[in-house]
């Protein structure tokens, strides 16, 4: 699921050392990221579900 970052995921903390922030920052960027990702994506599923 990628709307929802979850502290105890991996991508998570590897997020946060590359960009070298906060716990708290991190978590922030990671849900706006996250919930881009899964916006963005849906149309395209959904539209590929009509097409294939």
């Amino acid at each position: 699921m990628l709307f929802l970052p979850h502290v105890s995921s991996n991508f998570f903390w590897m997020f946060q050392s590359l960009l070298g922030l906060s716990t708290r920052g991190t978590f922030k960027t990671h849900t706006v990221a996250m919930t881009l990702a899964s916006v963005i994506s849906l149309p395209i599923v959904l539209l590929l579900d009509f097409v294939v």
